[in-house]
């Protein structure tokens, strides 16, 4: 059996804490200042904003708490996704707004309703409200309740049920993200993710029986380094939660663990694993009611946006792999594909159809990468690649003359996670991009004015222009696209450690149109907050 042992910027982190006391120096790492007051954000402002000549923008909806989604129903009402939980705020409230046409607005419903953060797609189908979120897809009842329609999806802190999209054969499809970033159960998943404190159990779940290379993975047990150094980790609530919620998978104290692919945090003795339909990495299918659940293709790292485009073919959207855990992968880009039923899309083994262990994915952060899986189906090509950690999220196809570029994609790009993601900084995302499928053509459509940005390291905080766009969506007319962008979020480093640090009552509704073409929806720089709460 093959094992490594991986020394990633978090596993560094981690036994650099054990190293202080001991008179050991640190390892060589960036090294930042968590501050002692937060930067002011200012409000959004459509002046800000950059759109090509011949289009102008609007603020819709202000002082939002992390919007993820937008949608309309059959009345012209506007609905409005607060997602809940973001990296960094994991017990943020999820909700739902409606707002009329006439700009009147109301929660329809909220966690008490039975909405587990993060909500990541609401869609208007047969008359209800449909809403993925976390491990679930459900529908919104007229009374503000939820009734849940599939449950129990392997989904984590990281990645989620995602973008929901009804097909021509009336079912609806939509994606789950997988629970690790390549594969295997490491240190990552500790911190920030604290996916492996809450589901010490978890791992990924293919879709289609595999049979493993057995490769593992020799990593320090979270709980005892940090143990060692208990006056350090005082410092930071979240580590001691990790550690508690790790002490019983570890009971004889040792220093190291080894895991293996697809397997738990500490379990690597498995040689095949049995697919499930419930399964990650994958694009699933139902039938309306939540009945015929079944895998429509696999292999998709973190399948965020999916819909049907006007041409009759599924697309997805793909984040790809971070450089980061017990297995990083470098220079990873995001994906566009068209959905194939029953195809496989590379992951864990591939990126952009390119095996990873090609020399281009190899990491500072690990050992080269290796196979996990001893055999692979015919891998998929993407239709379009995007660069690497642009943060690839939703979008919508143009169906209207009025608004332009008929049939072409408008994607979301939400931007890189630095120091999470990897160690280079890229000038990315932060935009929607404009995609013409038949030619390849890609614009940008959709950003923030250069000299609106905020200060070196708060380009996306400290300013009024957009920061991270997830969603985009036409209006039923097809004349205006609505864009709901979560806010400023930016990543500390504070010592070894990274810190997420969003800022609630940032996000916004924005919306495009074309110049002389009435904005179908609400009127426009509306709050939820009355006017003496709002931030300023």
């Amino acid at each position: 059996m093959r094992s490594r042992y991986v020394t990633s910027a978090v596993v560094a982190g981690l036994l650099s804490l054990g190293a202080a006391a001991c008179g050991i120096p640190r390892p060589s790492m960036p090294q930042g200042i968590f501050p002692r007051e937060m930067p002011r954000v200012p409000p959004a402002d459509a002046a800000a904003a950059r759109v090509p000549p011949g289009y102008r923008v609007e603020v819709v909806v202000r002082d939002l708490i992390y919007p993820t989604s937008v949608e309309f129903d059959d009345r012209g009402n506007l609905y409005v996704a607060e997602g809940g939980y973001t990296y960094g705020d994991p017990v943020a409230p999820p909700r739902i707004l409606r707002i009329t046409p006439a700009g009147e607005m109301a929660y329809v419903a909220e966690a008490n309703t039975g909405l587990m953060g993060p909500i990541t797609d609401i869609m208007w189908h047969q008359g209800q409200l449909y809403v993925s979120h976390f491990n679930k897809i459900s529908v919104l009842g007229t009374d503000g309740t939820l009734r849940d329609l599939v449950t129990d999806l392997p989904a984590s802190s990281g990645h989620f049920s995602s973008q929901m999209s009804v097909g021509p054969d009336g079912r609806i499809y939509f994606g789950v993200g997988a629970f690790t970033d390549a594969g295997v159960v490491g240190l990552d998943q500790a911190w920030p993710f604290l996916g492996l404190a809450l589901w010490p159990n978890m791992s990924d779940v293919p879709a289609r029986d595999i049979r493993l290379r057995g490769e593992s993975f020799l990593t320090p047990h979270p709980n005892n380094v940090l143990a060692r150094q208990g006056r350090l980790v005082s410092l930071w609530s979240n580590v001691r939660y990790v550690m508690a919620s790790l002490f019983n998978r570890n009971p004889d104290r040792s220093m190291l663990a080894r895991t293996g692919a697809f397997q738990p945090f500490g379990v690597s003795g498995n040689r095949v694993i049995r697919g499930q339909v419930k399964a990650n990495a994958a694009i699933l299918r139902m039938n309306a009611d939540g009945s015929g659940l079944e895998v429509f293709a696999w292999g998709l790292r973190n399948p965020f946006g999916v819909r049907w485009g006007p041409d009759g073919r599924l697309y997805a959207s793909d984040n790809g792999y971070d450089e980061r855990g017990s297995r990083p992968i470098a220079n990873a880009e995001d994906n566009v594909w068209v959905v194939r039923e029953g195809a496989w899309y590379g992951w864990p083994d591939y990126s952009s159809g390119i095996p990873v262990t090609d020399p281009r994915f190899n990491s500072t952060r690990g050992p080269r990468p290796e196979f996990l899986l001893a055999d692979h189906p015919p891998v998929e090509r993407p239709l379009f690649t995007r660069p690497k950690h642009a943060g690839v999220t939703k979008f919508d196809f143009s169906r209207s003359s009025r608004f332009g570029f008929e049939g072409q994609m408008f994607l979301g790009e939400f931007g890189a996670g630095l120091p999470i993601t990897g160690t280079e900084k890229v000038p990315t995302g932060h935009q929607v991009v404009r995609i013409d499928p038949a030619t390849g053509q890609m614009e940008w459509f959709f950003t923030a004015q250069p000299a609106a940005l905020g200060p070196e390291g708060m380009e996306y905080v400290v300013t009024g222009a957009p920061k991270h766009p997830v969603d985009v969506r036409f209006s039923p007319d097809g004349n205006a696209m609505y864009i709901a962008d979560i806010g400023a979020l930016t990543v500390f480093l504070a010592g070894p450690a990274p810190f997420p640090r969003p800022f609630p009552g940032t996000g916004v509704i924005w919306r495009v149109t074309r110049d002389g073409v009435p904005a179908s929806g609400p009127p426009a720089n509306l709050s939820p907050l009355p006017p003496r709460a709002r931030l300023r």
